[in-house]
């Protein structure tokens, strides 16, 4: 870049640029690091809106039943999914996934709760505190489920440990590569 030349465009005068120019190049940047902040950020503001969607479907302080609602990765591996389990002690976050005991020839379903906030808990807070307690967990169960993921070494897939043969293999893999039948 040569001396005088504003990286945005000819905005300069003499050795630099003009305040104009300087006011359009900082502007500039402060827009790139909100982009950026946004992506990084996206994961949690789309978490936010959906646990404001739920106070728009339910009336959270005075729910009864059992229902249980899902927030699907999306983007990521196979876009697993994680829940908040609305229940007559309160609200359990978790995910689903499949276990495999032993020589069972079909893999069992599991419910794995990793969190869980009780009524009294959720009745003492406003509704504000409420969707920071819930982002937190939902925050907290999805970075779980996302540490449970491996790349596997011969397709490259990001795969669950309930479909991997061992930490470096996913089960289509081990088929073609080692002859394990599944």
């Amino acid at each position: 870049m040569g001396q005088g030349v504003c990286p945005l465009g000819s905005l300069t005068r003499g050795n630099g640029m003009n305040e104009q120019g300087h006011i359009y190049f900082q502007n500039a940047i402060i827009i790139e690091k909100a982009k950026r902040m946004l992506t990084l950020k996206s994961l949690k503001m789309k978490a936010f809106t959906w646990i404001e969607s739920l106070y728009d479907q339910y009336s959270i302080n005075s729910f009864t039943g059992n229902h249980a609602a899902y927030f699907k990765l999306d983007g990521f591996a196979d876009e697993p999914e994680v829940y908040i389990h609305f229940t007559d002690a309160g609200l359990d976050f978790g995910y689903e996934a499949v276990q495999w005991n032993g020589p069972i020839p079909a893999p069992v379903p599991g419910i794995y709760t990793k969190h869980s906030l009780s009524w009294k808990e959720v009745q003492s807070l406003n509704r504000e505190e409420q969707q920071d307690v819930m982002l937190e967990l939902l925050l907290k169960t999805i970075n779980t489920r996302k540490r449970q993921y491996r790349k596997c070494q011969f397709c490259g897939e990001k795969v669950a440990k309930e479909h991997r043969f061992d930490n470096d293999t996913c089960h289509g893999c081990a088929s073609r590569q080692f002859g394990v039948v599944y």
